[in-house]
């Protein structure tokens, strides 16, 4: 199941007091390929003299009609400007301004000894004016305008001092500045660094483990059995499944599934609280009014990145073709439950980052500014498409209706993408960086949907024959395409764009000499209490069909439960064949063969996921199945071709699996498929039986 939730909200940054805008694109993640405010020490000196009264003959640059001076306050001696200069030089005027040029190259020679001429000329073409894509280029290079400079300057230009020659920059303002920008640029750098810690580590972990299981520990097997049976195989808190904690939360984790997501959640916090600098001498810049609001600027910016980065690991979790389940041994359902989780985490910090800046927004007053901006309200866009996800995901509403769950999460996702693209790409342009980790999330999406669509090419259009078990099981069979594990299935005839997981129950078919496939049908007239005392013979063998007129043939078998949605449309339409896309097919069937016994606990349809274990398994196997349908029973049963195996199937009552589990002797493994209350039970009874003997139990969940 895709579920895509991933993203960021409203502002990432407070407004800027620097004159400094986004354009030039850059590539990486900030603190890895660049910094944001590119080298410290050179930007310090862009804004040092954008005060200072300028020579300019573009119109563009005067605030007045007339071209000419204008009444500055901050003049010394407080006198009219000259005709043609201007404290609003444009961005053309200071281009071609060799005054300015010069004084820039001045400042930047003299404030950064330890950088190299390349490293310099770089920063100065693409920055020194202004590096939006529309914005002009220097007319001179570094290199030039240093030369131009023939004496030490030896004025700052500062007080609103008209610049006529080359000026030196003023030490006070300079060094405010560039202790604001160096520390943005180190708290800019630390988020990244530890945003990719979140990430690495909650992708990587998951191979960690699963890799311990190839080396040579100085325990037995049957140790790994006793840390299963406290730590893999037990539900985190059995009373959860029935209680109002489900229908929020969702079914409860495994022991271990509950460690790692722990670790998911704790990691998140360390991440947003560690180490946040101070710098008194920095305030006045970026909006810091306080060191209060510095810091508060600084959560709000880690918690966007953070949460940005669990974008990529729930977007991961959540895909089919998850290349985690071909690297470790984890199963796929237990990748949805992590996703859940990360889901919640990433949302819910994306909200903090929205809280806290509307918070800072306000106090600066600057909200009545902003709001109005594209990037405001794309982050507004992403922040409630985000929060409206957590409510329209909730189990209760995803159990009742899973169709109309499916559209919201797939468009609310995309609002989420689209918002969180925008509300970056409006703030900075392709120059933060930050959009890398979308670009991470795309990609994966974009795998998945690459292979998704490869594995459909592969099987194309094929014939699926629906046949009516009784009110409430029915059985599809598609003839031609084989697969194993489980499959998706679009069903072209209703909702083309719906697909649903199933278990593939036999990978052949029985067809007639024509070739249509012959189906016993049942009016479904029988009720299962009728059938209460009728069990299966113990030592049931498999029908092999001899007749004349049908054969077997390859392709699937499905038998469903008819609920709301895709199999209720199945069951009520009245044609007996439909054309079908096949998705797979995905899963894999765990070796169970250093065992002497399996033992098979199905519930209703569950069946289909046992039987691949029961076909392939070469020792002693015994099915014990619980089915509220006498009708589906004889379906399975009349066309069986796994080997003669011990058949224990009881209709309209519940399996022993006291009786059943404890008096099995020696070592064996157990696969359980079924409802999830029944699946709870077993993982509860052989959590106990394993610390006294070596037990392997696989848990094959039609739930989802």
């Amino acid at each position: 199941m895709q579920m895509h939730f991933f993203r960021a909200a409203l502002p990432l940054l407070v407004a800027p007091a620097l004159a400094w805008e986004p354009g030039h694109v850059r590539n990486g993640l900030v603190g890895f390929s660049f910094e944001l405010y590119g080298i410290a020490c050179a930007s310090a000196c862009q804004g040092v003299f954008r005060k200072t009264p300028i020579f300019c003959t573009d119109a563009s640059s005067f605030k007045s009609s007339s071209g000419s001076g204008h009444g500055n306050g901050n003049l010394a001696h407080d006198e009219e400007l000259p005709a043609n200069y201007t404290l609003t030089a444009s961005k053309k005027c200071l281009s071609q301004s060799r005054n300015f040029l010069t004084s820039e190259a001045y400042c930047v020679q003299q404030k950064c000894t330890n950088l190299t001429t390349w490293d310099l000329e770089e920063w100065w073409q693409f920055y020194v004016v202004g590096n939006l894509p529309s914005d002009p280029r220097p007319s001179l290079t570094y290199g030039a305008a240093l030369a131009l400079i023939t004496n030490t300057p030896t004025s700052t230009c500062s007080g609103g001092r008209i610049m006529n020659g080359t000026c030196k920059p003023d030490d006070k303002l300079y060094n405010s500045r560039f202790l604001a920008i160096s520390e943005y640029n180190r708290s800019g750098n630390q988020h990244e660094h530890l945003g990719m810690v979140v990430f690495l580590t909650s992708v990587g972990l998951p191979v960690v483990f699963s890799l311990l299981r190839f080396f040579p520990f100085p325990f037995s097997k049957r140790w790994l059995s006793l840390l299963n049976s406290y730590f893999i195989y037990p539900s985190l808190l059995r009373p959860w499944r029935n209680s109002p904690v489900s229908t929020v939360l969702g079914d409860p984790p495994t022991r271990g599934q509950a460690l790692f997501i722990g670790y998911l959640i704790l990691i998140n916090i360390i991440m947003s609280i560690f180490t946040y600098n101070t710098n008194p001498n920095a305030l006045g810049f970026f909006g810091w009014t306080s060191t209060s609001t510095q810091v508060m600027s600084a959560l709000g910016n880690r918690l966007g990145v953070l949460s940005f980065a669990n974008f990529g690991v729930l977007v991961l979790f959540s895909s089919r073709n998850n290349i985690l389940l071909w690297l470790t041994d984890w199963q796929h359902s237990t990748f949805v439950i992590l996703h859940r989780w990360v889901a919640r985490i990433a949302v819910l910090q994306a909200i903090l980052h929205s809280v806290i800046f509307l918070r800072d927004y306000i106090e600066a007053n600057l909200l009545a500014t902003d709001q109005t901006t594209p990037y405001w309200y794309w982050g507004c866009v992403g922040t409630i498409a985000a929060s409206l996800m957590l409510p329209l995901s909730l189990p209760v509403f995803r159990r009742r209706a899973y169709e109309v769950f499916l559209a919201t999460h797939i468009v609310f996702s995309i609002l989420v993408f689209l918002g969180s693209w925008y509300h970056i790409y409006c703030k900075y342009g392709h120059q933060s960086g930050y959009e890398t980790w979308l670009y991470i999330v795309f990609a994966i999406w974009g795998f998945d949907r690459v292979v998704r669509s490869m594995r459909m090419l592969w099987y194309g259009v094929h014939t699926a024959v629906i046949t009516h078990i009784d009110h409430e099981y029915i059985k599809v069979s598609i003839k031609g395409a084989v697969a194993d594990g489980h499959v998706y299935l679009y069903f072209l005839h209703s909702r083309f764009w719906e697909n649903h997981p199933f278990s593939v129950a036999s990978s052949t078919v029985q067809v007639q000499a024509d070739g249509i496939s012959t189906e016993r049908r049942s009016n479904g007239s029988e009720s299962p209490t009728d059938h209460e005392q009728k069990a299966l013979d113990s030592t049931a063998k498999p029908v092999t069909t001899s007749s004349n007129d049908s054969t077997l043939q390859p392709g699937m078998e499905f038998y469903l439960r008819v609920r709301d949605g895709a199999t209720k449309a199945l069951h009520l339409q009245c044609q007996s064949e439909v054309k079908v896309l096949i998705e797979g097919s995905y899963g894999r069937h765990e070796i169970l063969s250093e065992f002497p016994t399996l033992l098979c606990i199905a519930g209703g349809v569950g069946i289909t996921a046992c039987l691949p274990y029961l076909r392939a398994f070469p020792g002693n196997a015994t099915l014990h199945w619980g089915s509220r349908s006498q009708a589906l029973v004889d379906s399975l049963t009349s066309f069986s071709k796994f080997p003669a195996i011990n058949i224990d199937a009881v209709v309209g009552k519940r399996l022993d699996l006291i009786s059943i589990l404890g008096n099995q002797q020696g070592d064996f493994a157990v696969v359980v498929s079924g409802p999830p209350e029944m699946v709870d039970e077993v993982r509860k009874i052989v959590s106990k039986l394993a610390r006294k003997k070596r037990i392997k139990l696989v848990t094959e969940s039609f739930y989802w």
